[in-house]
Order: structure tokens, then C-alpha cells, then sequence
């Protein structure tokens, strides 16, 4: 757990181990639709959020993906539930933003459940006539731009700058690495993936006089298992797992162990996947049979895309 801090990764065993249940509307169609415009409504804040007419019109073909496939009575649910939330909050929005000295991050969260709200009642009033007909509504509906208990294939990859440490003496390395996993949601927070990464990198090895010589290429093999922590469009991951290393420099294959940490985030769904990226840290050792140990501290940022199976 070497590059995330400690209070964190506390905090988020705690949470895992309490369930750290989400706040969200007692019936499960109402639930899920509400974790789905609260992504589709968060993203925008993060963007910018200024106009509110504006911006509702920005997200209903999100908010209808959402809500058509939602039966009446549950949406009427949500609405309901919305409303004790933002009078349990202090709402309206402006009534509390004047009673707390005019300071608009005083009222982050009552803002969020009002612009939820809007984005909802202008999709509702417009479903019966924009709602596609192959879309027909649920009571199973289990959300569009959430992935609980589903499994799912995740593809990244990107490039690294890496620290490496060899017999006392350190240098600088650089290279990229791809990813392909296969995981499953277990809930609403948690998830578990596994698969194989695969890196090249470079390096300029000194030689005994200190001159750097040629250039020599390694491929890095990693079977991780890594576990996923989500928020609300972002997460973080720890991993661990076996290492692998082929060198231009050695014959055979060395063995280490890969220990590492990502914080990522994901945009909501485009078509069937879910676009995102994340910045990763990691720390590997090998044992090569004849030679010192190898350490590498490794960083870099990594696009992905996310599959619902």
C-alpha cells in the first residue's frame, strides 16, 4: 500500500469492512436513478455549472437514458425523496445561501440535490414525448451509469517515468505499459479485478567509467489483483501481484513482486463503454538468479475504457 497514504487506506478499510452504505432513496429504481443523475449532474459541476436552464438542457438525453427506463411511480419516488433531502438540508438553495453569509461552499451539497431535482422534473415532463419506443421501463432497473455487481472488462494503458535502484546506485528509466483486466462489482463501493499488464522500458545503463552506453529495452509482465474503491465518478485502487522481467542485458526471465495504488476517475457512459483515465504509482522488485535485486518506483498516467458485461 506503499503510495498511498496511511490515514487513507485506513479510512477506506474501515469503510469497507462497515459497508459504508450510500445515502440514496430506500427502492432500488429510485436508487439507481438517482446515483445516475447525481454522476451526469456532478460531472457538469466539475466542468463548470453556471445557467441553470442551460445546463438542464445540456444533460436530457443523459438524464432520459436514465430516466426512461423507470417506471412513473419510481421517479415520483425520487422526486419525493429529493424533497425532504433538500428541506432536511436548509433548502431552498438561495434561502440557505443568504442564511449562511452568502458563502456558496456552505451549500455544495444542497446545490448538487437541486440541480439533481431540475434535471429530473424537465426529463420527466418530457418522457412521454421524447423517451425512445425501444426503451421501456423497469422496476428492475439497476442504472446506466453505475456498474453494482456487474462484471466488467477494463483496457488501459499508457506511458511511465521510473526510478530505478541497483546496487547502491540509481538512474532514471522510461517506458509505457497496456493493461487488460476482467473484474466484478461486489455492491455499490467495492470491486475486484484481475488480468495481465504488460510494460516496455528503456534505459541508458552506465558503464564502469560512468558513460552511458547504448540503449537497452526490457518487457515487464504483471498478473495483478487489484481492488477498486468507487466514490461517485472517481476511485481508488491498491494492487499486488507477480512481476515478470525479459532484458535485452539477461538471459531467461526474472521474478519480482509488483505492490501499487491508482486514483482514477471515469466520465459516464459513451454507447457501451465508460471512458476515464488514471494517474498510478507503483513499486516492483525482482530477484534476478545471478545479480543484485532491482527496484523500481514507477508513475504514470493511464487512459481506460470500461465495459459492461
Amino acid at each position: 500500500m506503499l503510495p498511498l497514504p496511511r490515514r487513507l487506506a485506513l479510512a477506506l478499510t474501515a469503510c469497507s469492512l462497515a459497508s459504508c452504505a450510500r445515502h440514496v432513496p430506500p427502492e432500488r429504481p429510485a436508487a439507481a436513478l438517482y446515483r445516475d443523475l447525481e454522476r451526469v449532474v456532478t460531472q457538469a459541476e466539475a466542468i463548470g455549472w453556471h445557467v441553470d436552464r442551460i445546463e438542464v438542457d445540456k444533460l436530457q438525453s443523459e438524464a432520459l437514458q436514465s430516466a426512461c427506463r423507470v417506471p412513473g411511480d419510481d421517479r415520483a419516488r425520487l422526486v419525493a425523496w429529493l424533497d425532504r433531502e433538500i428541506a432536511a438540508a436548509g433548502g431552498p438553495a438561495e434561502r440557505a445561501y443568504i442564511a449562511r453569509g452568502r458563502k456558496i461552499d456552505e451549500i455544495d451539497r444542497l446545490l448538487t440535490l437541486s440541480r439533481i431535482r431540475l434535471v429530473l422534473m424537465r426529463a420527466m415532463a418530457t418522457a412521454d414525448a421524447d423517451c425512445p419506443f425501444w426503451i421501456e421501463p423497469s422496476p428492475d432497473f439497476a442504472g446506466r451509469q453505475i456498474s453494482d455487481d456487474r462484471w466488467q472488462l477494463h483496457g488501459s494503458g499508457g506511458g511511465k517515468l521510473m526510478a530505478a535502484r541497483v546496487a547502491g546506485e540509481s538512474d532514471l528509466r522510461f517506458g509505457g505499459a497496456g493493461r487488460l483486466l476482467l473484474g466484478r462489482g461486489f455492491g455499490d463501493r467495492s470491486a475486484l479485478y484481475s488480468g495481465l499488464e504488460m510494460g516496455v522500458r528503456g534505459s541508458l545503463p552506465r558503464n564502469e567509467e560512468g558513460e552511458r552506453g547504448g540503449l537497452v529495452i526490457s518487457l515487464d509482465f504483471v498478473a495483478p489483483l487489484v481492488y477498486r474503491y468507487t466514490l461517485v465518478n472517481s476511485y481508488v485502487e491498491m494492487e499486488a501481484g507477480w512481476l515478470g522481467t525479459v532484458s535485452e542485458q539477461e538471459d531467461g526471465l526474472d521474478q519480482g513482486i509488483h505492490i501499487g495504488a491508482a486514483f482514477g476517475a471515469r466520465t459516464t457512459r459513451t454507447r457501451w463503454v465508460f471512458p476515464g483515465g488514471a494517474l498510478g504509482f507503483s513499486l516492483e522488485r525482482t530477484f534476478p538468479d545471478d545479480g543484485p535485486a532491482i527496484y523500481l518506483f514507477k508513475i504514470g498516467f493511464r487512459a481506460a475504457l470500461e465495459l459492461d458485461l
